[in-house]
């Protein structure tokens, strides 16, 4: 009897060892948030220990899948990663169910489903008029139906990654709003960035009613010539650059001067001495170097490292002839024909008076 037990404790022994972690492992892992609509989709997963997997994201109808994504995940031990994901597909029915699942290899280790809702089920009370994302920042208008309190999310996203965001809260859609919101750091140049504005609408007694929208935008080096700093006269060129991306700009003024009657063209260049983003500017010029009077097309360009011309402006110049000098006789020099011939008739006039 003594045997048989000891035989089951060392048959039970390992098998509730490996129980245990198989449990502790699986626990490992967790989707703490889910959320999807029928233009995008993310995913909130936790971890106690360093992971490596993959969460794989479905969209079914009737049990039948219609889309799939699969993104790598990494997720560092007592932290959390979130990825997101753009549905491609057209809806063509009311309802959908999203599905993610957290894969270890071949292993699914978590799984979260979320009911979609698609058309008047899912409209919110406003209208995005306007959703703009440009280099220095992102313009998000909303038109209200009715009025209604909301949050609104701004996310950045660098593939399925949240590079940036930021949230508006209680925001009142009672008329017209407007959000503006200005990147607060730099931007890759020729990178295309996807922005997302996730906004939660208010409701008394429900949850909030959730919808996302989605824009794209390719970052690129972008300046402004100001037009009123510009100064242009016989001794050379003054501009003022401002930047307008948060692309640094590192490159040069340019200008280009060429005679109208011999048509004779001189350029001039030279690096500017700041680094331009959003907002900053600098002043930078030419000066002339034997420039004849004449009238002149002037050309000024801001142009990047590659010789690429991101702004240009275009004026006129003329340069005067310099006026011609008069000699003025002196004291000191002999009287010239208009002086002789006034004394001439001086001693005239004086001989007719003694003769009368």
């Amino acid at each position: 009897m003594y045997s048989i037990r000891k035989i089951i404790i060392k048959i039970a022994l390992p098998l509730i060892i490996f129980l245990a972690f198989v449990n502790l492992a699986s626990a490992a892992v967790e989707i703490s948030d889910f959320f999807s609509d029928f233009t995008s989709s993310d995913v909130t997963v936790n971890s106690s220990q360093d992971f490596q997997g993959r969460a794989v994201f479905e969209l079914l109808y009737a049990g039948n899948p219609v889309e799939s994504h699969e993104v790598p995940l990494n997720v560092k031990a007592n932290d959390a990663a979130t990825k997101i994901i753009i549905w491609e597909k057209q809806p063509q029915q009311d309802y959908y169910i999203a599905r993610v699942s957290i894969y270890n290899d071949s292993k699914v280790i978590a799984s979260r489903s979320y009911q979609v809702s698609y058309g008047t089920v899912s409209l919110p009370s406003f209208h995005v008029v306007d959703f703009s994302p440009t280099n220095s920042g992102i313009q998000l208008l909303l038109q209200p139906f009715n009025p209604s309190a909301v949050d609104i999310k701004i996310e950045v996203l660098d593939s399925h990654d949240v590079v940036y965001e930021k949230t508006n809260e209680d925001v009142s859609l009672t008329t017209n709003t407007e959000i503006n919101t200005a990147w607060p750091f730099l931007l890759t140049n020729n990178k295309k960035y996807t922005v997302r504005a996730k906004i939660y609408t208010h409701r008394l007694y429900a949850s909030p009613l959730i919808n996302t929208y989605i824009a794209n935008f390719t970052a690129t080096e972008d300046v402004e010539i100001l037009p009123d700093d510009v100064k242009v006269d016989e001794y050379g060129a003054s501009v003022t650059i401002r930047g307008k991306s948060q692309v640094p700009f590192d490159g040069y003024l340019v200008v280009e001067n060429r005679n109208r009657m011999t048509n004779q063209t001189q350029t001039y260049s030279r690096q500017l001495e700041d680094i331009l983003v959003s907002g900053t500017e600098t002043t930078a010029g030419v000066v002339w170097k034997g420039l004849a009077p004449g009238a002149y097309d002037v050309v000024i360009r801001a142009d990047d490292t590659k010789n690429i011309t991101v702004d240009k402006y275009e004026t006129v110049l003329r340069i005067p002839e310099s006026p011609a000098v008069t000699a003025t006789a002196t004291t000191n020099k002999a009287p010239g024909f208009t002086a002789l011939f006034l004394v001439a008739m001086l001693l005239l006039a004086a001989r007719r008076v003694k003769g009368g």
